[in-house]
């Protein structure tokens, strides 16, 4: 199979002056952030492609049932605004924000492989209500923590991408060729790494610029002196926190080797929790990989197929995506997203936070993807109410499968007039809750 990887390279910038209104105590800094290239590789001479991914000024929050993104199309092609705008939608359904996200979006010829960029910000964790002072947020979620507009209302991230690039897949279908490489998913990849899904560790090659002190092999991380949130969740295998400078000075030798471990953790409750009550992997292979390693779930642990694989550093070509995966909800809850519905069908709440979704036997009972008709069958142990029902990509329910008592094994029959596409399957009892994905073909 061919694969295409994803690749995100942090270098530091230079602080720039504090910026906008004190809040109480505390106040917004603006930084330039790591800048974040994502890597499209294919084994042919001719499809090797890359896009790139920078990270830069403030974003938002919005209420009661996602996020608002304004977005600004520049020479985009019906198609691929279609596409663009549609993966957009995906996002604004699966967070929650008061503020909107401002987003300008071009479609335009780039450099020679390159496929495309997004650029947003950093903002300092010493705004209202910041879960954690002295810690460096992207400015989407700082916006949305802080109910308000750190950054004045501009731009807040900046994306283009390839009008000359051969091979896009511009349908919205999840149905992408095998020759292909689908648009809104790499949409969907960028602007999760804008959103937030990113850290700062770096490890020194030695070479050109100083990434951590000039010297190969040494690792760091943070902005100036502090981390970034995604930073404060990171382990080694036996749980020491990344952070830990008695082990892992920064910068230092010992960092630059767990950076390169193949053993680096995330540990935040809800991510815990959607992983089966296990740490999920993060991708730290032994030779550092600039723009890949660190910023990513483990493509060993976490394969092509996975529901969960958006967010690895590899994408095969004519895989499809069209929603975060539960596992990056869980993070975003971690890193002090509020999530909004479609998120919130994926990560559910008890009197202990977050916890996965996976209570009941769901299995398929008829072929998936499908074109007409198909069904799931539900398996109960004892005699209970049961809700069933089929949500589409943005969350929103599509039909009622089953409402009413239950017991033994229910079939869940779809049919009818549902466009191509990706659906969710969600069975619900009083206390467990199981779902399953669904393909809709033409």
């Amino acid at each position: 199979m061919r694969r295409l990887s994803f690749a995100i390279a942090l270098t530091l910038g230079s602080a720039l002056p504090v910026v906008g209104q004190p809040l109480g105590s505390s106040q917004m800094i603006s930084a330039p952030g790591p800048e974040t290239t994502c890597v499209l590789h294919a084994p042919d001479a001719d499809d090797v492609y890359h896009g790139v991914n920078e990270l830069r000024q403030p974003t938002a929050k919005h209420a009661g049932g996602g996020a608002t993104f304004n977005v600004t199309y520049t020479g985009f092609t019906p198609q691929a605004e279609a596409a663009f705008q549609f993966a957009v939608d995906i996002w604004a359904a699966h967070l929650e924000s008061d503020v909107p996200i401002n987003v300008e979006a071009s479609f335009s010829p780039l450099g020679t492989n390159v496929l495309g960029s997004a650029r947003a910000a950093f903002v300092r964790g010493n705004f209202a209500n910041a879960p954690v002072f002295n810690t460096w947020y992207g400015d989407p979620l700082a916006d949305a923590l802080a109910g308000a507009d750190l950054g004045g209302g501009g731009t807040d991230i900046v994306a283009q991408f390839s009008s000359n690039f051969s091979g896009w897949y511009f349908g919205t279908d999840g149905n992408t060729p095998a020759n292909r490489v689908d648009f809104v998913s790499v949409v969907l990849h960028e602007l999760g790494h804008g959103l937030g899904f990113f850290g700062s560790g770096n490890v020194d090659n030695g070479t050109g610029t100083d990434e951590c002190d000039g010297t190969s092999g040494v690792g760091c991380y943070g902005l100036g002196n502090f981390p970034v949130i995604f930073d404060r969740f990171i382990e080694d295998q036996p749980g020491n926190s990344l952070l830990n400078t008695t082990l892992y000075p920064n910068p230092s030798t010992a960092l630059g080797m767990l950076l390169r471990s193949q053993d680096l953790f995330l540990d935040a409750p809800a991510s815990f929790a959607v992983y089966g009550d296990e740490r999920p992997p993060i991708w730290a292979p032994a030779q550092w990989e600039a723009g890949s390693s660190f910023s990513h779930w483990d493509e060993g642990e976490i394969p092509a197929g996975d529901v969960n694989a958006l967010m690895t550093p590899q994408l095969a070509s004519g895989e499809s995506f069209q929603d975060p995966g539960p596992l990056t909800c869980a993070l975003f809850r971690d890193i002090g997203w509020e999530l909004g519905p479609a998120c919130a069908a994926l990560v559910v709440d008890d009197e202990d936070g977050p916890v996965a979704t996976t209570g009941l036997a769901l299995e398929a009972a008829g072929p998936n993807p499908f074109r007409s008709a198909t069904a799931f069958r539900v398996r109960i142990g004892e005699p209970q109410p049961l809700r069933a029902t089929l949500l589409d990509a943005l969350g929103r329910e599509v039909a009622v499968l089953h409402d009413g008592a239950a017991s033994g094994t229910v079939t869940l029959r779809i049919a009818g007039d549902l466009a191509p596409g990706v659906y969710t399957v969600v069975a619900e009892t009083g206390e467990d809750r199981s779902l399953a994905s669904v393909v809709r073909v033409r």
